[in-house]
């Protein structure tokens, strides 16, 4: 794919590019300035009952590779994807508006962790059992689940569709993606580039439109076998009301309100580096974003300074002209909107407003839908910033005397996700970490995405797992054969 700065793609069924069955188009724009970036076609429910049918085809002789040979497919489609990183990350910046270099650099992570599937598949293991009786053989053996509908949001486009590709693909599933509206381009020409680097046609296809005429058609569908979705809470909940009746298998990424906790002991220059890494970058726009900070009371003042300097020396712009910018805008209008009513909310609770709190001033932030990086202090547990996920770049923070109330505090919330912790005192680190209402817990540091750790929701967070090797069971099914013999 050439580079341009204009993508105009169509709908990638069967190996091949089609338009919409009636010809419709949908724009996209700019975060930066609102200028047209790109379209795709307008899918209708028969061209997404065209796409399952290809998965569907495709299914019965991907499913019947070994894993090994699948492995060898990946690993070189992956390997012409990673020529296509300035094109697709270009695309992704464009649309999204995360800096250039970190969307080049997603690119390359997402091949890098569908690699981790393609070798994990050889890895998956059955097993035989001691029986009743010595004429009878018994074994369980796994067979992939069949089509698989991947629903993908808008704030780490091409990232979070990898989580479902790469153990889709290598346990031998096919799969029909939608992703969102607002950033269909990225995972689009990703998705055409995996096919023409040598995934066969028709195991991985892409529909583009309204998630209210395709999404519930796909959960729908009677030859999609499983959802994947990363997503609110709300539209999670809605895919487990359709899909269960269905009895259909279902994983969930959903929201979070991630909390921090540092303690008196902590590293603070570590802590503070570490929070606004995971608080701001991609202006917060990821459901493992540091929301909210509790610092004990001894070192609260001056983890506040350390971040208000961090916070004031990032640099925003439009990630394209300035592709190592820290901070480009917001991915939809919606973004700024809504960090700036949870700023407004909490200091009318009686918050400190410490940097940031609004847009950016001058002529290069007028159009776009930029936001400070912000930072509250003596936020009350009701200020929606310490209630909601925000979503954006703020974050509130609040004091603690024990490490028994900074728990209490950050387990009083409907999600479980993912906590911070900061201490360097082993013993709390134990006894916090089991404490915690999360399915991840990161000490010391704000690696949450790795590909041998589950990462799994708790709570309103989630349903099921994604990443780790654990990952390919939510793709798989068990069979176990038992043999009499004669």
């Amino acid at each position: 794919m050439p580079p341009s700065n204009t993508f105009h793609l169509d709908l990638h069924i069967a190996g091949a590019s089609r338009p919409a069955s009636d010809g419709t188009r949908s724009e996209v724009h700019s975060p930066h300035d609102g200028s047209v970036v790109g379209s795709v076609p307008k899918a209708s429910a028969a061209d997404l009952d065209s796409a399952v049918e290809a998965a569907h085809i495709a299914f019965q002789t991907w499913s019947r590779l070994t894993a090994y040979e699948r492995e060898k497919v990946i690993r070189k489609a992956t390997a012409f994807v990673r020529t296509q990183a300035d094109s697709i990350g270009l695309a992704m910046a464009l649309e999204q508006g995360k800096p250039l270099a970190q969307s080049r650099s997603e690119i390359g992570g997402a091949c890098d962790l569908i690699d981790y599937y393609a070798a994990e598949a050889p890895r998956i293991e059955g097993w035989t059992n001691p029986t009743e009786d010595r004429n009878y053989r018994s074994w369980v053996h796994w067979q992939p689940v069949g089509v698989c509908g991947l629903i993908t949001p808008w704030n780490y486009p091409v990232s979070l569709l990898s989580w479902k590709l790469g153990p889709a693909l290598a346990t031998g599933c096919t799969v029909v993606v939608k992703p969102t509206t607002v950033t269909p381009l990225s995972p689009l020409a990703f998705c055409q580039a995996l096919t023409h680097g040598g995934i066969p046609a028709g195991v991985i296809n892409v529909v583009t439109g309204s998630g209210s005429i395709l999404g519930e058609a796909l959960i729908r569908h009677p030859k999609v076998a499983k959802i994947a979705m990363t997503g609110s809470t709300a539209t999670g909940k809605r895919i487990l009301e359709l899909a269960g009746p269905l009895l259909k298998k279902v994983s969930l990424e959903l929201g979070g309100q991630c909390p921090a906790i540092v303690c008196a002991d902590a590293d603070l220059d570590l802590a503070a580096k570490t929070i606004a890494y995971k608080g701001w970058r991609n202006c917060g726009q990821s459901c493992s974003s540091v929301n909210r900070v509790y610092a004990h009371t001894s070192i609260h003042d001056a983890l506040a300074d350390k971040l208000k300097a961090l916070a004031e020396s990032m640099s925003l712009g439009d990630g394209i002209s300035q592709p190592n910018v820290d901070l480009g805008p917001m991915a939809t209008p919606d973004g700024p909107t809504t960090a700036q009513a949870h700023v407004d909310d909490a200091i009318h609770l009686g918050a400190r407003l410490i940097t940031g709190g609004q847009r950016p001033a001058g002529d290069a932030f007028a159009r776009g839908h930029y936001y400070q990086p912000t930072l509250l202090t003596t936020c009350p547990p009701q200020a929606r910033v310490m209630r909601e996920e925000t979503f954006g770049p703020v974050i509130g923070m609040a004091r603690f005397e024990s490490i028994e109330e900074a728990i209490s505090l950050a387990n009083d919330t409907a999600y479980g996700l993912v906590a911070y912790l900061f201490t360097r005192d082993f013993t709390t680190t134990a006894r916090a970490s089991e404490a915690l209402d999360a399915g991840t817990v990161c000490v010391n540091h704000g690696a949450v995405n790795t590909a041998y750790g589950p990462y799994a929701g708790w709570k309103d967070s989630g349903y099921g797992v994604e990443l780790s090797r654990r990952a390919v069971y939510e793709y798989l099914k068990p069979k176990h054969v038992k043999v009499a013999l004669s």
